[in-house]
C-alpha cells in the first residue's frame, strides 16, 4: 500500500465557498471525498481518493479557487503524478489540510451540563 498523499494549503476566501469548491474539484478530477474534519472556523481537513490522472489538474484547480498549496504539497503532487505513458498507481488516497486566514472569532458551542 502506498503512502497517504499529505497536502496543506492556506486561503483567505470564505470557508464555506472553499469547502464546497474543494468538494467539487475532487469530483471533477474523477475522485471522491471520504470525509471532512472541521476545526472550528480555523481549519478543515479533507480526506479524498483521486485517480493519478487527476492529480495535476487537482493542484491547478485548487489554486485557481484561491486555496494556495504550499511548496511541499506542490512537489508531492508532482512526484505522485504519472509521467506521460508511465504506468503507476491507479488511485491515490490523500488528505488536504486547509487553514482559513480571517479576522472572525473562533466558533464557540455551548455544551449543556449532564444532569445527575
Amino acid at each position: 500500500m502506498k503512502r497517504l498523499l499529505m497536502l496543506s494549503a492556506v486561503t483567505r476566501i470564505n470557508r464555506h465557498a472553499a469547502m464546497a469548491g474543494i468538494d467539487d474539484i475532487v469530483v471533477a478530477c474523477g475522485g471522491w471525498i471520504e470525509g471532512h474534519t472541521l476545526f472550528s472556523n480555523i481549519a478543515a481537513t479533507f480526506r479524498f481518493v483521486l485517480p493519478t490522472s487527476g492529480l495535476a489538474g487537482f493542484g491547478a484547480r485548487v489554486d485557481a479557487l484561491g486555496v494556495h498549496l504550499d511548496a511541499a504539497s506542490t512537489e508531492a503532487l508532482a512526484a505522485r503524478s504519472p509521467a506521460a505513458g508511465e504506468a503507476g498507481e491507479a488511485e491515490v488516497a490523500g488528505a488536504l489540510a486547509v487553514t482559513f486566514v480571517h479576522d472572525e472569532p473562533d466558533l464557540r458551542r455551548e455544551i449543556p451540563a449532564i444532569p445527575g
